[in-house]
């Protein structure tokens, strides 16, 4: 009985090493989910957020103990300047399952 308690344990303790490290989450990986998340979300909305300005972008992939925070610059509406200080800034977390959360959206 008593080594039944162990194995159990020494399985459990397996699982949760591997999603801490999460093997299948790539960097590249998870920077594609953001973009697709993100560009997906705007898809359509007339004057919404996207990428396409100098410099945005993933900007920083941070590996966490569960997933990943990931920052991302974007610009929403029509810029009359592409500059940065036109630029807005968000944070997002992947979890060890590829889903993305807190994204900026409409």
């Amino acid at each position: 009985m008593r080594n039944e308690g162990r194995q159990r344990f020494v399985v459990l303790a397996l699982i949760l090493a591997l999603v801490l490290w999460s093997p299948w989450l790539t960097t590249a990986y998870v920077e594609r989910r953001v973009v697709q998340e993100f560009s997906s979300a705007w898809d359509g909305v007339v004057d919404g957020c996207g990428f396409d300005c100098e410099g945005c972008g993933v900007i920083r992939v941070s590996r966490l103990t569960f997933g990943y925070s990931v920052e991302i610059e974007y610009a929403c509406g029509l810029l009359a300047l592409d500059s940065s200080e036109f630029h807005l800034a968000g944070m997002a977390y992947v979890s060890p399952l590829g889903t993305v959360h807190g994204l900026p959206g409409p």
